[in-house]
């Protein structure tokens, strides 16, 4: 399996080992299909209640990662598509890699698989309004049901002092969520030397600037919105399966040779305040991050994912263009 090794610094020792130096962390490419279309700002589907538009969005976020990323024997790096962008289209890709990276990370080492953009939030008092880059991107909860603030930063090339800077500032700006103080700000900066690597940073929790700002949400509302891309897409599917003894509603995405599936309880709750009980229970606070069943990946939130022959190792190490069989 292949790793993204990552440095993690300035972590309170409670957080354990894991958050304390340079460690590699192993990692599939059901985890990284995961990682990107549960992430990023609210999805047009929330906008428009029809399946194609969210159908769209989980065929481009999971096309960004199957034409810009290839395996090697051990680690992850740029395919030659990536490399040829002009500089616009690869700072686009790069944050794109950057946040896939901070759900990986929040998910794996932080017990936080829920991430919101701080657009689905408003300010304590009024609209939110947000000041142009100079605020966090993402907002997370975690099992334990605390919040966290992080800030993630892509970089096509090497590490970058000053975006790491730049991103632990950028969690100062939020003071409180919903009444709490976050347990972690994090800044995770991710870049390629030459292969896929993470720098993760937290800064003192309690540390906020004079101008930061409380925002508000219902967690409800939240919930919906994080699901509502899978929602959609599975909605009045009739292909119905146990996995590791809960049931999901299945999916089939062939453009991008991806199944997706929704836990049903999650499904049946989508519409009123039992989702936020539902989504509760999902988990015990000791159960892994990632289980594997058969051909089916299950993630922490109520989400599976299967991926076909495209995504095997023997085509990912090969070049995009190479991988047609």
């Amino acid at each position: 399996m292949p790793t993204i090794p990552y440095t993690a610094q300035n972590f309170n020792s409670h957080w354990g080992a894991l958050l304390k130096g340079y460690h590699p962390l192993s990692v599939t490419w059901e985890e990284l299909v995961w990682s990107a279309i549960t992430v990023g700002k609210p999805g047009i589907a929330e906008l428009f209640s029809h399946g194609w538009y969210s159908l769209s969005d989980v065929i481009v976020r999971s096309h960004m990662i199957y034409a810009n990323l290839r395996q090697t024997l051990s680690r992850f790096e740029k395919s030659t598509l990536y490399d040829s962008l002009d500089p616009t289209e690869k700072g686009a890709t790069s944050y794109f890699v950057g946040m896939m990276a901070a759900k990986l990370v929040a998910a794996r080492l932080l017990n936080t698989p829920w991430l919101f953009h701080l657009s689905r939030f408003k300010q304590d008092g009024g609209m939110l309004t947000l000041k142009g880059n100079s605020q966090p991107d993402l907002i997370g909860l975690n099992g334990r049901r605390d919040w966290i603030i992080i800030e993630a930063k892509g970089r096509t090339n090497g590490f970058s002092s000053d975006a790491l800077l730049k991103a632990k500032a950028q969690t100062r700006k939020l003071r409180q969520i919903n009444g709490q103080c976050p347990a972690l700000r994090v800044g995770i900066q991710a870049y390629f030397s030459p292969c896929l690597e993470l720098m993760l940073d937290d800064p003192e929790p309690e540390e906020f600037d004079d101008d930061a700002v409380d925002v508000v949400a219902e967690q409800a509302d939240l919930l919906r919105g994080y699901y509502s891309f899978a929602h959609s897409v599975t909605r009045g599917s009739n292909d119905v399966r146990t996995v590791l003894g809960r049931q999901y509603a299945f999916y089939r995405v062939e453009d991008v040779g991806l199944t997706i599936g929704l836990d049903r309880s999650i499904q049946s709750s989508f519409d009123d305040s039992s989702i936020c009980d539902i989504v509760g229970e999902l988990r015990t606070a000791d159960e892994p991050a990632v289980l594997k069943d058969g051909a089916f990946t299950t993630f922490p939130d109520g989400i599976a994912i299967q991926l076909d022959g495209r995504w095997t190792k023997n085509l990912m190490l090969r070049q995009p263009g190479m991988r047609n069989g």
